[in-house]
């Protein structure tokens, strides 16, 4: 090792390459190489001398700064000459990536870990699924198996073997930049000028891999905007810390979170976000709404769940002539040569493409079949599965490549034309727990990895003995955007349904972040609405709710129960713990509950007495609320629900708290416009059902 890592360092800063070294061995001896490697950088290569900054990503220490696992998302936008991963406790694919787009040209990436054929021996907390069954081999004998065909790029340090004779590096040119900007930086700031003064225009969106500088060119464009007089801007992020370089860059420019711009509705003439594939689209949705100017930058690619999935739902909602779409390639971070970044793109499958028959398959083409993943060893298919999953959906992970390899109680519900994977359905084995462990559930004490829809239901609905029951849930559906809105995601959810029969479960049902959209898809497929918790969830925003639908007719009445109780606390839930969430989701919730409520001949007098103007709001909201939640869950979907039908009547917000409609000032006013908003609704509502 004497002159073999040297060496290696040398290559790479003469070079301005940057490798991968996979450190395998016992675990003393892999902090001992890294250490060796730690120290041997503080020597300068060659005539230069360099700063180096190192960084290592453990739940240990390493003897250089160390980043727990549950924290390296705090690392992104840092940049690092030295980045180790400690393996030691299992693999994450996404923490392999995140670690990767930290590296600097000419920088070494180290991975710590045991040998493959000892893997069994790890403790692997990533490869552990329901009940913490474990079939940990197949992704990490798949990984470093496909690393190895990648020698310019990775090489191995392994114990008691020597390493490899280190093949010459060819020399990569750093991306050319004037004054610190590159070319591409130049013509996205070119561009401003003239979408600034254009009224068609209301977003520009700058999408970048990792490392291409797009936060940087994002900062500059805030120089630019801030040399105007009087323009008065906002930045905003899904953190202040995922926005650093920016704020940086930047210099003197307010920052504020998008939830309080949402709630208090500051002002400005340009909204700038960075890392907007971060946030919820319900919030983007309102961002977009509020502001006559956005200008966004976004990764696109990638291992932090905001991929194309994005791209074609945020795209979906932005007229084209209001968008102008701007790409930065060239990376900045590290050179246009670099070895890595393919490397990396091809063993976790960064870059997927969908087949283009497979966009042009007609609906009557269409076959449906089932794979079980515990005896599957089909890998095409698995790359397959995974490619549609980071094509199209929304949130897809490196890690959800290790999941289909390794996960033995998934199954797949596959949609296919000829020999082209048109859509897949994920399907999860739950519950079927012993009495005393669903106690456990029902308690809080206990939460059993994997088994989220049957956790929920248990420990949040309070129905204690639902864990004991054995269902499916259904995790994950994608289908190609060209056969969307034809019946493919309904057929791929009654061809569960049947499976999950066959397979003698007592239900099917889904978890997931409720939006308006895919509320409309569940409703649709006739799995209705059972819970909503009070929470928002980190990555989206929204509140994650439980859709069932009961295979047999013990949980056909214990669904009931549950639909019955959601009804019954419904109107309290709306004035407290769901009192932020915003119109256009409120009511999809209504429409997904079905909510009903029942008026005697007194109810139905307080309501006509305040439509009528001889009672006040006051006097008359005990009746009038639940009268409204159900002209609003019961309408059809064309019917607009005016804002106020929503933030007034039902969540109960003050009254100075509503939007400014028609000059409308002071309470008086507010109550005579509520009438009449209740009164066009009444009546739009009745020709609807007429």
């Amino acid at each position: 090792m004497t002159h073999w890592l040297p060496q290696l360092w040398a290559q790479l800063q003469e070079a301005n390459q940057r490798r991968l070294l996979c450190v395998q061995g016992e675990r003393q001896w892999c902090d001992d190489m890294a250490n060796m490697v730690q120290q041997g950088m503080v020597q300068p290569c060659g005539s230069q001398s360099r700063k180096q900054n190192y960084i290592a990503i453990s739940d240990r220490q390493l003897g250089f700064e160390s980043v727990a696992y549950s924290k390296v998302e705090t690392l992104l936008g840092r940049e690092a000459t030295l980045v180790v991963v400690d393996l030691f406790e299992g693999i994450n694919p996404d923490v392999i990536c995140i670690a990767s787009g930290l590296l600097m040209q000419g920088g070494l990436m180290l991975l710590l870990s045991d040998k493959p054929e000892n893997w069994s021996a790890v403790n692997d907390k990533f490869g552990s699924w329901q009940n913490d069954a474990q079939n940990k081999d197949n992704f990490v004998h798949y990984f470093f198996n496909k690393l190895g065909q990648y020698p310019e790029a990775c090489v191995f340090l392994r114990q008691d073997e020597a390493p490899a004779p280190l093949k010459k590096m060819q020399p990569a040119e750093v991306t050319a930049n004037v004054d610190g900007k590159t070319q591409e930086q130049f013509d996205v700031l070119n561009q401003l000028d003239g979408w600034i003064v254009d009224p068609t225009k209301t977003v520009m969106l700058i999408k970048a891999d990792r490392g291409r500088g797009k936060s940087t060119c994002l900062g500059f464009v805030v120089q630019a905007l801030q040399s105007r007089p009087g323009m008065k801007l906002i930045v905003s992020a899904y953190s202040r810390l995922s926005a650093s370089i920016l704020l940086q860059q930047a210099g003197e420019v307010e920052f504020i979170a998008p939830d309080q711009l949402i709630k208090e509705k500051n002002q400005a003439d340009v909204l700038i976000i960075d890392e907007a594939a971060m946030l919820p689209f319900p919030m983007l949705r309102q961002l977009v709404a509020g502001y006559k100017k956005i200008v966004m930058a976004t990764t696109t690619g990638g291992y932090e769940g905001t991929g194309q999935g994005f791209m074609h739902r945020f795209l979906a909602n932005i007229p084209s002539q209001k968008l102008l779409l701007l790409s930065i390639d060239q990376p900045v971070r590290w050179t246009s040569q670099d070895n890595l970044e393919p490397c990396l793109n091809a063993v976790l499958q960064l870059k997927p493409k969908l087949h283009l028959l497979a966009n042009q398959a007609l609906i009557s083409d269409v076959s449906y079949r089932i794979v079980d993943l515990k005896n599957c060893t089909d890998s095409v298919l698995l790359k397959k599965v995974y490619e549609l999953m980071a094509s199209v959906h929304y949130r897809t992970r490196p890690s959800d490549l290790r999941m289909l390899m390794d996960n033995p109680d998934l199954s797949l519900v596959l949609a296919e034309a000829g020999e082209h994977l048109t859509g897949i359905l994920v399907l999860n084995k739950e519950g079927g727990f012993d009495p005393d462990l669903c106690e456990q559930v029902y308690l809080g004490r206990r939460r059993p990895k994997g088994h989220l829809l049957a956790q929920m239901l248990t420990a949040q609905a309070s129905v204690k003995s639902f864990a004991c029951y054995r269902g499916m849930r259904i995790q994950r559906i994608a289908v190609i955007p060209s056969l969307r809105r034809q019946g493919v995601g309904a057929q791929l959810i009654e061809q569960a349904s049947q499976y999950a029969r066959d397979q003698n479960c007592d239900y099917i049902g889904a978890c997931f972040a409720f939006d308006a959209e895919i509320s409309q898809f569940w409703r649709h497929c006739q799995f209705p609405l059972v819970h909503i918790s009070f929470s928002q969830g980190k990555s989206t925003g929204n509140h994650s709710v439980a859709v069932l639908n009961p295979l047999t007719n013990e949980l056909e009445l214990l669904r009931t129960q549950l639909l019955t109780r959601l009804q019954k606390q419904l109107p309290v839930w709306l004035t407290h713990y769901l009192s932020d969430m915003d119109v256009q989701t409120t009511v999809a919730l209504l429409r997904s509950s079905g909510f009903a409520s029942r008026q005697n001949e007194l109810d139905q007098a307080e309501i006509e007495a305040f439509v009528s103007g001889y009672k006040g709001f006051d006097l008359s909201y005990g009746c009038l609320q639940p009268y409204v939640m159900q002209l609003i869950a019961q309408s059809c979907e064309h019917i607009e629900v005016h804002d106020w039908l929503v933030e007034k009547v039902i969540q109960n917000k003050p009254w100075e708290q509503l939007t400014s409609h028609d000059n409308i000032v002071g309470r008086k006013q507010c109550q005579q416009a509520l009438r009449r908003l209740i009164l066009n609704f009444r009546i739009n509502y009745a020709d609807s059902v007429s």
